[in-house]
């Protein structure tokens, strides 16, 4: 009788090597570990402004850990100093979607909007960041600047405010927020605001220049002059303030002044036509009338719709007896929108 073998293949089933819970943490405790380890020399290229090193670590600490927000937070600042803002913008929005509640990420994703031409993206995450934190100064006074951009002078006097309230000294939203009274031709409110700018941060120049300006609107004209030269002494290279103050000495019948004030003003700057037309102004009331007429057209040259130039170009070649050149002259500031030169136009044939 034959007899079949019957054979077992056998197969090992080998035990499937799990890692025990213990295990599980104390690998997680190493990855956190090599995070911050990474994070850290980040932050320590981020500020001695080593770049290319703090976006590497800043990629080496995401890679490690993926849902770790200040690495994206920080790493969106790097991007931010490579003014490389897509991917900048695209880091605190990441840091926004693992935390809401940072005022922080919204603030910094609202400076990347404003730098670009996202400005209404920029104010309302602004506004987030004062939601969530209405301490916050900075979020209240750059929301503030782009209402300012916007005209809406209210709304930014509010918001310059809200800064201010926050951080008392705050010179630039104290600046600011007497600029935006000026503008809703409360003169006596910016003279005030601007005081307390100089008073909060005495070393800045351009807030003796507007202070200057608000005097002068105030025909308080030795006032003007007062602050225009505190500007200049500041800010030798100021050819604002200094055509700033060559209009109020003109206004103080100082026409020699006023001149010497507009030589600085174009020596400074050669390719500021504001200076080159109020200098006509000044050489008019010298009787120069060929240097008027010759300041007027480099005014024009360097901006051809400048209207109130055509205008005293005119006027000056009245004066020179060339009827026809006054007369087109005339005509032209007339096309750009300065009335006021039609009063010159009975003379003209």
């Amino acid at each position: 009788m034959n007899k079949t073998l019957i054979v077992f293949s056998l197969s090992l089933v080998l035990p499937l090597l799990m890692l025990s819970q213990t295990d599980t943490v104390k690998a997680k405790f190493v990855d956190e570990q090599e995070a911050e380890k990474y994070y850290n020399i980040g932050i320590d290229n981020l500020n001695a402004k080593r770049i290319a090193e703090a976006l590497n670590a800043f990629n080496k600490a995401i890679e490690v850990k993926p849902a770790f927000e200040k690495a994206y937070y920080n790493r969106g600042l790097t991007y931010q100093d490579m003014l490389r803002n897509k991917e900048a913008l695209d880091d605190f929005t990441k840091a926004i979607e693992l935390n809401p509640n940072s005022d922080l990420y919204y603030y910094s994703r609202a400076q990347v909007k404003a730098s670009g031409t996202d400005k209404d993206g920029a104010i309302e995450d602004y506004g987030k960041a004062i939601t969530l934190n209405p301490k916050n100064a900075e979020a209240c006074y750059y929301r503030g600047v782009l209402k300012f951009e916007k005209e809406n002078y209210a709304g930014a006097s509010a918001d310059f405010t809200m800064a201010i309230e926050s951080k008392p000294d705050y010179a630039y939203a104290l600046n600011d927020r007497g600029s935006a009274k000026r503008m809703l031709n409360d003169i006596p409110g910016a003279i005030q605001d601007y005081s307390k700018a100089i008073k909060a941060n005495p070393g800045l120049a351009f807030i003796y220049n507007n202070l200057g300006s608000v005097k002068k609107k105030n025909n308080d004209l030795q006032g003007a002059v007062d602050a225009y030269t505190t500007a200049v002494t500041m800010k030798t290279d100021y050819f604002i303030a200094y055509n700033n103050r060559g209009i109020a000495k003109f206004d103080q019948g100082d026409f020699k002044g006023a001149l010497s004030d507009f030589n600085k003003a174009i020596l400074l700057n050669s390719e500021y036509a504001f200076a080159y037309n109020n200098r006509s102004a000044a050489k008019f009331k010298l009787l120069d009338y060929k240097g008027a007429v010759e300041d007027c057209s480099q005014a024009i040259k360097l901006n051809g719709a400048y209207g109130y130039a055509y205008m005293n170009r005119g006027i000056a070649k009245e004066m020179l007896r060339d009827e026809k050149g006054s007369c087109q002259d005339m005509k032209k500031a007339i096309e750009l929108g300065v009335d006021q030169a039609k009063n010159y136009l009975s003379d003209c044939k």
